[in-house]
């Protein structure tokens, strides 16, 4: 049941994030590029539905957006930028946090776009897309009129 289009979006992202040389660029242009700043995100699949779940940490419900449209479920969202850049004995030395906008897409095909439900609690954001019902009966007698 795997859904193939997702593991070769997947293959790619972990061969960026796990490759040395793709590793090495914060080392060249400073901390604030990464290639594993995308929203993590763990997804299964049933025989009744996919189940998404995305890390989304301080991230305020309000700022998220999610949409399914042909095929594709998008969540997206902004992070503030962290106001602690200073603390009480002086300038903090390393900030690893981002903050902007954030997007990222997922191929779920024959999903019921009416009974999609989403939840945000402790960082994650938690959605469930309920499959298309087969009908028994396949074939549709037509009338000739």
């Amino acid at each position: 049941m795997a859904n193939e289009i997702m593991n070769r979006n997947n293959d790619i992202r972990d061969w960026f994030n796990n490759d040395p040389w793709m590793n090495s660029f914060p080392a060249l242009f400073g901390d604030n590029f990464s290639t594993s700043n995308s929203l993590k995100t763990d997804i299964k699949e049933s025989d009744k539905d996919y189940q998404v779940r995305v890390d989304m940490p301080d991230f305020d419900k309000k700022n998220i957006d999610i949409s399914y449209n042909d095929n594709t479920l998008t969540v997206s969202g902004h992070r503030d930028d962290f106001a602690d850049h200073n603390d009480k004995n002086g300038d903090v030395i390393m900030s690893e946090r981002s903050s902007g906008r954030f997007a990222r897409q997922y191929h779920l095909p024959a999903v019921d776009t009416d009974s999609i439900k989403a939840s945000y609690a402790n960082g994650v954001l938690s959605v469930t897309l309920p499959k298309m019902v087969k009908s028994e009966d396949s074939a549709h007698h037509i009338e000739i009129g």
